[in-house]
C-alpha cells in the first residue's frame, strides 16, 4: 500500500498541533534530552524526491509484461489499510 504525500503531511500537521499542545509538559519530562523540532522533520520530508513517477512507471512495465500479480491477501490488507487511514483522517 502506498501512503500519499497528502496523508503524510496530514499526520505531520496533527503531530505539530499535538506537540504544541504538550510542549510545556514535555519540557519538564525531557529535561536534558534533545529532540528535533517538527519543522526539521517537515523540511526533510519536503526535500524527499517524489517517488510516484518511478512507482507508476514500474507498475506499467510489470502490467504490460504480464508479470504483475497481487495476492488476495495483499488486496484485503490494502483495502483495510485504506479504510483505517480514512477513518483516522476523519
Amino acid at each position: 500500500m502506498k501512503i500519499s504525500a497528502r496523508q503524510v503531511r496530514a499526520v505531520l500537521d496533527a503531530y505539530v498541533r499535538y506537540d504544541a499542545h504538550l510542549d510545556s509538559r514535555m519540557s519538564i519530562a525531557t529535561k536534558g534530552m534533545t529532540f528535533a523540532a517538527p519543522d526539521v522533520f517537515r523540511r526533510q520530508f519536503e526535500l524527499l524526491p517524489e517517488q510516484r513517477d518511478i512507482v507508476v512507471h514500474d507498475l506499467r512495465h510489470k502490467i504490460r509484461s504480464g508479470s504483475y500479480y497481487i495476492s488476495s491477501t495483499e488486496i484485503v490488507d490494502a483495502l483495510l489499510g485504506r479504510l483505517a487511514a480514512n477513518l483516522i483522517a476523519d
